[in-house]
């Protein structure tokens, strides 16, 4: 049975006041209006609500046996309401954290968010999966990007974003910038470029497991930057080589050539809160990501 919620509203009111006159004033309509409108609920329900006697209107049994149920949804729609205005003035804001803007994923992600919510204002940062967690769970940040074997906290949730394909970025003179693939091994000699383990831990842990598994512990290079544009200036100034991925743009002098078969893919995810408001408008439109 669907019951008009302004019918459940004037129950309400008269229930309190216990005086037509009174409910009307405060309903501001006329009391034969609100009879009208009482004997509409009765009807719809089939029960009598209200006892009406030359000494007053009381509620009857049935009455007081809907009134706390008219109460509960009452105060239901009402919080509904409230909710659902903060929910949508949260979505005209995203603070969103990306690790670094020059990657092709996040890049990805960021077009995607502006084609697909245009009134949505992006308040973006690249400040690394560390810095991510404190503020996902401080309530600073809403949406987070980063690679799957970062820490995930208590209180945080992840969602698989996209996978991709590694390759490693030589100067082109480099004896390897021809091949057609480069495996792990081949590398053990050179001078390894990574970031800083504090920016992006989970990026380092899968790169040196990479190591790992081809048998060797890589030359680090002394330098540490937090974008990929500084560390292939390093590259194409001979000084090393950096394991990055397949998709990462190559300035002049320096190629990135697929790794050989058995390296696994570089899994993102995204990350938010696991609260009563997740950014659903952005998680929507980013289900999935060609």
């Amino acid at each position: 049975m669907d019951v008009d919620l302004r019918l459940v509203r004037y129950f309400l009111v008269m229930a309190e006041e216990l005086h037509f006159t009174a409910a009307a004033r405060r309903l501001y309509v006329s009391q034969p209006a609100l009879s009208n409108q009482i004997r509409r609920l009765e009807n719809q329900l089939g029960a009598q609500l209200f006892e009406r006697s030359p000494r007053g209107v009381t509620l009857t049994a049935a009455g007081d046996a809907f009134l706390p149920h008219a109460q509960s949804a009452l105060a239901a729609i009402r919080s509904g309401v409230t909710e659902a205005t903060a929910a949508a003035g949260r979505d005209q804001v995203l603070r969103i954290d990306v690790l670094q803007t020059d990657l092709v994923t996040p890049r990805a992600v960021l077009a995607r968010l502006r084609e697909r919510l245009p009134s949505l204002r992006l308040e973006v940062s690249s400040r690394g999966s560390r810095e991510q967690e404190q503020r996902l769970l401080s309530g600073d940040l809403d949406l987070a990007l980063c690679g799957s074997t970062a820490h995930l906290a208590d209180g945080l949730v992840q969602r698989v974003m996209r996978r991709e394909a590694l390759g490693i970025a030589l100067p082109t003179d480099h004896p390897l910038s021809d091949a057609d693939a480069v495996a792990v091994r081949e590398l053990a000699d050179e001078v390894h470029y990574l970031p800083r383990d504090d920016f992006a831990p989970e990026w380092n842990d899968f790169v040196l497991g990479c190591f790992r598994t081809a048998g060797f512990q890589p030359r680090r290079h002394p330098a540490s930057t937090d974008g990929t544009s500084s560390a292939l200036e390093l590259v194409k100034a001979g000084e090393c080589v950096a394991l990055g991925l397949l998709s990462t743009p190559a300035p002049a002098g320096v190629v990135v050539k697929p790794l050989a078969a058995g390296v696994p893919p570089y899994t993102w995810t995204l990350r938010w809160r696991d609260s009563a408001h997740p950014p659903t408008a952005a998680l929507g439109v980013l289900r999935s990501l060609d």
